[in-house]
């Protein structure tokens, strides 16, 4: 269930507190007001603007969606103040129930059609670093201290687990319906990683090469790669080569596993990379014979085994197979 930030915690809020939001051309769409946090998992969600041209109306921000505007502390979303006027008002009692807030989200993500310019992005380091306490907060063993609905503190001991969701898909429809249907979701572009040979990606993805590595891309893993569609959301997409595999594009933060394992050097392959994210030898190989066979792989990373049940049902629903969920130590 998603909460506001201010029943959680005062001091994370007063640092984004009127903080400006700009939209193209430094128009200006509001300032923060609040932001919203899945309590199960300490994830931060959404961002809580008030548009004050609009008499103090509030709409709410994907937090993956907004960056670093110019030099100063501002932020960025890719939209317009006419595109602000046509989302669906947020009002507290949208976070009455599950139910509530998911009957407003699929309003509100069927008006949402505007994701930034990749060439445009720069991370907010002040979101980055919300982010990180929030997560260490919720996977640490210490209480959180809440106000309830009628502004009693309640306590809630929350020890999330991290867990990592695996699943192969046969051809990229499927894929990019799954990756469509987690970012509707609400899942962060940062914690879904694909894994795909290079064949299967020239031939069914349109890969556009270009001359600059983009950020995140593995060093000497080849050209620079954009991806259109909704892979395109996914960070980090850079080619490798592993011995006895062949040509590989990855995406997410499993390219830093990769990279960090060694792989280029036929250090460990695709299967030693996986058991040291937590992977069960057995499944590990068998993921890696997968992908040796022209599937795609699929992961997500949760912090919490809730969150991975819904991760997982995602996967299945859209035509993953081999789907485990398993402990997950992030890649550094």
């Amino acid at each position: 269930m998603l909460r506001q930030l201010s029943e959680i915690d005062r001091n994370d809020l007063d640092d984004l507190t009127g903080t400006n939001v700009y939209g193209p051309n430094d128009e200006k769409l509001g300032s923060v007001d609040d932001a919203l946090v899945d309590d199960s998992s300490g994830d931060l969600r959404y961002l809580v603007v008030s548009a004050g041209w609009l008499k103090s109306r509030h709409f709410i921000l994907p937090a993956d969606q907004v960056y670093a505007f110019g030099e100063g502390n501002d932020l960025y979303a890719n939209l317009r103040q006419r595109d602000v006027e046509s989302l669906p008002e947020f009002r507290d009692e949208m976070l009455a129930s599950d139910a509530a807030f998911a009957n407003y989200e699929s309003e509100y993500r069927s008006g949402w059609r505007y994701d930034a310019d990749p060439s445009l992005v720069r991370t907010s380091t002040r979101l980055a670093g919300l982010r990180e306490r929030l997560r260490g907060r919720w996977s640490g063993s210490r209480p959180l201290e809440r106000r309830g609905v009628a502004g009693v503190s309640d306590v809630t001991t929350v020890g999330a687990r991290q867990t990592g969701v695996y699943g192969v898909f046969a051809d990229r429809d499927n894929v990019e319906k799954a990756v469509d249907r987690l970012r509707r979701d609400g899942f962060n572009s940062n914690d879904i990683s694909v894994i795909f040979p290079d064949r299967e990606l020239n031939t069914e993805f349109a890969i556009e090469k270009n001359t600059k590595a983009p950020e995140g891309g593995l060093t000497g893993g080849g050209a620079g790669l954009v991806v259109g569609g909704v892979l395109g959301w996914l960070v980090g997409i850079g080619s490798l080569a592993i011995p006895g595999i062949g040509p590989l594009i990855a995406a997410g933060p499993i390219v830093a596993a990769l990279a960090g394992a060694g792989v280029g050097g036929a250090v460990g392959g695709i299967a030693g990379t996986l058991i040291g994210l937590g992977v069960p030898e057995l499944e590990a190989k068998q993921y890696e014979e997968e992908i040796k066979r022209g599937r795609i792989l699929v992961s997500v990373h949760c912090d919490s085994v809730g969150v991975a049940h819904q991760a997982r049902k995602v996967l299945e629903d859209s035509g993953g197979k081999s789907v485990f969920l398993s402990g997950e130590q992030r890649a550094a």
